[in-house]
């Protein structure tokens, strides 16, 4: 806390520099002070004085900015100093908007920002996994994702177009989105978005390429007329042609959410349990916040943009889609004992929301307004913060290096930022605009993640000038200071300027500008009138305390005309002038939104920081007409910790006692274990701090010896394509699966009427941590009598890291009766179709010659989860 803290502000020249504001903090927070600065030239008297340079300063380090040059149409030239990163320079062009806040901080971070995306700017893109590195042309000009990332990736540039870069190049952003587009090889199915490269061998792992609705709808709001109109027909192409594939193929009907690795938060087990990180089959049917929130970006895109298309069934279509998704996120994610959102249910097997949250979900819910109003100031109020900003994830795990894990990625803590807006929370949007302005001053670019524990930049992975780092930069001034907003209907300004950010930043200004705006071809200047500040006179706070809450908007005047408060500003209003001059006048703060911020967590607690370690049920078996199960909570203290039970997706018991080491619990309410094959996992939590662990890996009873489990080897099946062949896991049909007549089918008669799981256990010879060539199978079904068809999913073969590691597949559902014989098929279908099977991986190293989808499938099994009398019924 740093109030009480005395502080002065200097603004007299002094041998052709400037007094320095120093800005000191304390727990990371800036507070400034006086100082020295260097030979300054100004350039021209008519562009004003740019007031004192900014110096940030904290245990890590120490920043100096500068404004060493003035150009005749007021331009400037910055010299950042940092003790941490040494030097650079960087000038304002004319071609971008300018910040004039009275902060030279701001002002100058700003621009760094536009620099380093004018850095980012590409005709040709690489990356060592395409085209063997060479460069590979990208028609119009795109973004790269980072000076370490040279490649354009759908997740970066979408949520970089959603944050602040579409305002400074709608087209290039415009280009770069559509580079991210394919059709298929074999020139079927229509145009979709690409998954990259990840889990498992990507899509459908991973799911969260629907994000390139996000931004491209923020794109489309940005674009002038005559182009807008048509992108808008590609985009709607495109995302009706995706979100009816992932209908399909990654939508669960009985839940109402779409399965696949959280959006971002793509390095297994730096945010699954560790079980996950080789038997990625398990992330497969995780359902996640964050790509169930962008699933529902995606299709409320669809309806929006079929709306426009004159479409009113497929908009009517989608928006029910939509509505239900967002009631089904809003039920299932929910912690109501938190007040926060759930960042996942973990798997297939245990679909009990993880008592963790993550920083870009639970944004993304409240911006989308996914979270009804009460949930989502819960959710931002109530969310943890560090020192040095907001960890994307909580808690943190042990024993995994910095990364996801243990990090906060400025994107995701502007997105939090635009959250704190949106629910009105000045001492939390404060706190966000503090952690950009730490990591860009002291870090001397826009970096792709910051380490919670010490502040700086040693993580397993960080690019300079990481290209949504830079967007989230971007956003804070645009989007959520400025309150910049397109919409279709116009640009919408609504200013969110808590007035501790003010006091610390802005303190002895009386306004801030955003000048040379480019709105859909006009250009428009912003300036913002702020109140007087209460108690200062020359700069000088006296040593009252900071101020709380966030001014409100008094009035808005566009070239001195009156306009209602909230009025969108549209391309004809803008047209008459060369550049149009919004002025905004703030009042007082808004009541209501000065609550307290949340303490910041001591990163020095391992029980504050961390959840326990994940524990392990190592068995569950039947003990006097019960389930009992062994549980180990490996090395935690039994003294610290309390253990929740689970079972089938629901929590069972909690803060249940534990013993070190080993100990048993009974389920006292497992008296149809005859009847199901319940599933059960557990998580430990700390008594001190609340934090959770992972879920332990959930176990099933399936009978005694598993004979609730029909297990069909190769050496039964019926094979079209490959050849049969012999490995240390028994019969497989090696080179399978990618042509086009491949199939396996299997036989089996059930001895009970039920609900059964299907699941095939192959090897498919591919890393388990990127490529685009997951197995994908359509798994189907019948009755071999009558022939009716049963049921028909896709089910996934992720890569298992080689060709002798068999794992289990993603799992299809049936009801079957007893005493009828079941033809299964395991085809190819359109449906199951990985990411190598578009143009777009036509270039990726692997699959040049052709598309790939070969799994070496050793069984099947099917799995009765509960029995049902079926007699009596079709």
């Amino acid at each position: 806390m740093n109030c009480g803290r005395r502080h002065t502000r200097a603004g007299r020249l002094v041998s052709g520099g400037v007094l320095a504001v120093v800005m000191a903090t304390l727990s990371g927070a800036s507070v400034p002070s006086a100082g020295a600065a260097g030979p300054t030239d100004y350039g021209r008297a008519h562009c004003g004085l740019p007031g004192p340079a900014g110096r940030f300063a904290d245990a890590t380090g120490s920043a100096t900015l500068t404004v060493t040059h003035v150009s005749d149409t007021c331009l400037r030239t910055y010299a950042l100093h940092s003790s941490v990163s040494g030097e650079r320079t960087f000038s304002e062009s004319a071609d971008r908007p300018t910040l004039r806040s009275g902060s030279v901080l701001l002002d100058g971070l700003y621009a760094m920002a536009h620099t380093e995306a004018k850095q980012n700017r590409a005709d040709e893109v690489s990356d060592g996994s395409y085209n063997d590195g060479k460069p590979i042309r990208c028609p119009g000009g795109c973004y790269t994702t980072g000076k370490s990332w040279t490649y354009v990736w759908t997740r970066d540039v979408s949520y970089s177009a959603d944050l602040g870069l579409t305002a400074a190049d709608p087209e290039r952003m415009r280009n770069t989105l559509a580079f991210k587009l394919s059709d298929r090889r074999d020139g079927t199915g229509g145009t979709q978005i690409i998954q990259d490269t990840g889990t498992g061998g990507s899509y459908p792992s991973s799911t969260d390429r629907v994000v390139w609705a996000l931004g491209a709808s923020e794109i489309l709001d940005w674009l002038p007329d005559g182009k807008r109109e048509k992108f808008a027909a590609t985009a709607f192409d495109a995302v009706r042609n995706t979100i009816e594939h992932d209908r399909r193929v990654v939508y669960d009907r009985a839940d109402g959410l779409y399965k696949g690795e959280h959006s971002f938060l793509d390095w297994r087990e730096q945010s699954y349990p560790d079980w996950t990180k080789d038997d990625v089959a398990t992330i497969a049917t995780s359902r996640s916040l964050s790509t169930n929130v962008v699933h529902w970006a995606a299709i409320d895109a669809a309806a929006r943009l079929a709306g426009g298309a004159g479409d009113a069934a497929s908009a009517a279509k989608y928006r029910g889609w939509a509505d239900r998704l967002a009631a089904a996120i809003r039920t299932k994610f929910w912690l109501p004992k938190r007040g926060q959102f759930s960042q996942m249910l973990t798997t297939e097997l245990d679909t009990a929301p993880a008592d963790r949250y993550d920083a870009l979900g639970t944004s993304l819910a409240v911006l989308t307004g996914v979270a009804t109003p009460q949930q989502a100031r819960q959710a931002v109020a109530h969310y943890p913060q560090t020192p040095y900003g907001p960890s994307v994830l909580w808690p943190q795990q042990q024993g995994v290096p910095s990364y996801h894990n243990n990090g906060i990625w400025p994107f995701a803590t502007a997105y939090m930022m635009r959250a704190a807006a949106k629910t009105g929370n000045a001492a939390v949007a404060d706190l966000q605009a503090r952690s950009l302005v730490r990591g860009a001053a002291l870090f001397g670019t826009n970096k792709e993640n910051i380490n919670v524990l010490d502040g700086g930049t040693k993580t397993e992975i960080n690019s300079d000038r990481q290209l949504w780092s830079i967007s989230g930069m971007l956003s804070m001034v645009q989007q959520s200071i400025f309150g910049i907003d397109a919409r279709p209907d116009g640009l919408h300004v609504k200013p969110f300027l808590p007035a501790q950010l003010r006091d610390t930043y802005f303190h002895g200004s009386d306004h801030a500008t955003l000048q040379n705006l480019n709105y859909r071809g006009h250009k428009l200047d912003i300036a913002l009138k702020l109140p007087k500040e209460e108690g200062a006179q020359q700069g000088e706070r006296a040593g009252r305390p900071a101020r709380h809450g966030a001014y409100q908007v008094m009035s808005l005047k566009l070239n001195g005309k009156r306009l209602p408060v909230g009025a969108a500003l549209t391309e004809q209003m803008l047209a008459n002038s060369d550049t149009a001059k919004l002025d905004v006048v703030l009042g007082p703060p808004h009541a209501g939104s000065g609550a307290p911020a949340p303490r910041p967590v001591d990163t020095g607690s391992k029980e504050a920081l961390y959840g326990p370690s994940t524990p392990t049920v190592r068995s569950v078996e039947p003990k006097a007409g019960r389930l009992r199960l062994s549980v180990d909570i490996g090395d935690e203290n039994p003294a610290e910790v309390t253990m929740d039970v689970l079972r089938d997706g629901h929590v069972l018991d909690e803060n249940q006692p534990v013993t070190a080491g080993r100990r048993t619990w009974t389920d006292r309410s497992s008296t149809d274990l005859k009847d199901v094959s319940h599933c059960y996992s557990v998580r430990l939590r700390y008594t001190s701090s609340g934090n959770t662990s992972q879920h332990a890996k959930p176990r099933c009873y399936r009978g005694p010896h598993d004979d609730r489990v029909t297990k069909i080897t190769a050496e039964h099946f019926d094979v079209t394509g490959g050849h049969r062949a012999t490995g240390k896991h028994g019969v497989y049909y090696a080179d399978w699966g990618t042509a086009a007549g491949d199939g396996i089918t299997a036989r089996l008669t059930p001895s009970a009427d039920g609900d059964y799981l299907f699941q095939a256990d192959a090897a498919v010879d591919g890393p388990v941590n990127t490529g685009v060539a997951s197995g994908m199978k359509m798994l189907r079904v019948y009755d071999d009598t009558t022939g009716n068809l049963v049921t028909s999913h896709v089910i996934a073969m992720p890569n298992t890291g080689s060709g002798n590691t068999v794992r289990g597949s993603t799992y299809a559902k049936a009801r079957l009766r007893k005493g009828t014989t079941y033809r299964v098929e395991l085809v190819q279908d359109p449906l199951a179709v990985n990411m190598s099977y578009f143009s777009a991986n036509a270039r990726y190293n692997d699959t040049r010659t052709g598309p790939s989808n070969y799994s070496d499938v050793y069984a099947l099994r099917a799995i009765l989860q509960r029995r049902r009398d079926l007699a009596g019924t079709s």
